[in-house]
């Protein structure tokens, strides 16, 4: 897959409660900083736990936005707005028909009813027709998943002026790499010349844990944020204007894999062929990576597939590669998790640095080979692998 060879990844753009790029979460995750906050919600505190990883929602200053584009968006586009922000802004000439845009987004958590309709619906149960037309009353227009995809790629492509290829993504944790290997394929096959790629978390909210719950959640403490990068030929790179850019990380996607097991051992093949199929693009092996960052699954089953897979991967390799994710200073952000793994393996590429667990503290260390591997596992059982290589600056 040479066409890959030309495409950079470079211009990360992480807003979490660690901060608002990967060096602030380094350094919080060295550091053994708490960045959580309490939660205090309709529904009291988040179940299993009395504080979350919250962000603060940006204002339209912090947006460089009008304040009535808030009036159209909720929380979870404003952090995708800012994401995006904090990866362009400051940079040269941005936009055009040939810049793109690929958003992993995560699962609306609105309520399609108001909770002032709840005794209504009760009173309506036993009649169809009645809950039929309470529906139909009460759920608010374009209610629903397009409701994000389509404010955040609008406000996004806006303030950029992107109006190349696009794709959002939607809702799990694989949604995130997603668009990272559909941006930089968009770029590698000449659709765009550039693409912005990024996702965003759910917001914290009382009715994300039922959703949650239902899905299989296994009691890890969620977080906010947003992470973006841009994907660009490797001369079409804009060069920083601002100081405080110099110096950006740049690395490349060497392999990818893609694949869906729905459970079990069908799930474990899934995340071992997919990464597999990563490190055979990559023209690589077990021995060759360097640093591995595995997805912060929120479901047992998800979990114990995850492992089993990569200790079958691994299970020649001459020295197993450290494994570290962000969770511990971020929260579990959903679709933007792995591609915040992402932001962090550049940021270590970029240094020839990579972080390990050391008992309950996490360490900075030499990267014994410029690669890292990066997961993400839906919950469903949607599975990407990628593989990323140091490039320089």
């Amino acid at each position: 897959m040479t066409h890959l060879d030309a495409v950079r990844l470079t211009a990360p753009g992480l807003y979490t409660a660690a901060g608002a790029d990967p060096a602030a979460v380094w350094e919080a995750l060295v550091a053994g900083k708490d960045t959580s906050r309490p939660y205090e919600a309709l529904a009291g505190t988040w179940p299993g736990a009395d504080a979350v990883f919250l962000v603060d929602d940006p204002d339209a200053a912090a947006l460089g936005v009008h304040r009535r584009v808030l009036r159209t968006s909720e929380k979870q586009a404003r952090m995708a707005l800012y994401g995006a922000r904090l990866s362009l802004a400051g940079r040269g000439p941005v936009g055009g028909e040939r810049w793109g845009l690929y958003l992993g987004l995560p699962t609306v958590d609105e309520e399609l009813l108001r909770f002032t309709a709840l005794d209504g619906l009760r009173q309506a149960a036993g009649s169809p027709d009645r809950v039929a037309a309470l529906f139909a009353r009460e759920v608010p227009p374009f209610s629903g998943l397009s409701h994000l995809n389509s404010t955040a790629a609008a406000h996004i492509s806006a303030a950029f002026g992107l109006t190349g290829a696009m794709a959002a993504y939607s809702p799990y944790a694989d949604a995130g790499l997603e668009a990272l290997i559909d941006g930089v394929l968009s770029v590698a096959e000449g659709e765009n010349e550039a693409a912005v790629v990024g996702a965003v978390s759910p917001k914290i909210h009382p009715l994300l844990f039922p959703q949650y719950e239902e899905l299989g959640w296994n009691g890890a403490t969620p977080g906010e944020g947003a992470a973006f990068l841009l994907a660009a030929g490797a001369r079409d790179v804009p060069v920083p204007d601002a100081p405080d850019h110099g110096g950006s990380p740049s690395a490349r996607l060497a392999g990818y894999g893609r694949a869906f097991g729905a459970d079990g051992d069908e799930r474990t093949a899934a995340i071992t062929g997919a990464v597999r199929t990563a490190l055979e693009m990559a023209r690589t092996d077990a021995d060759g990576i360097g640093w591995l960052l595995p997805d912060a699954v929120w479901t047992a089953e998800g979990e114990r597939a995850q492992r089993a897979a990569l200790d079958e991967v691994f299970a020649d390799a001459v020295e197993r590669p450290a494994v570290i994710g962000t969770e511990r200073a971020t929260g579990v952000l959903g679709p933007a998790h792995p591609l915040a793994h992402v932001l962090l393996a550049l940021h270590g590429l970029a240094g020839g640095r990579r972080l390990a667990a050391a008992g309950g503290a996490v360490r900075e260390e030499a990267l014994p080979t410029p690669r890292a591997l990066v997961l993400a596992c839906g919950a469903r059982g949607q599975v990407c692998a990628v593989v990323l290589e140091g490039v320089g600056t």
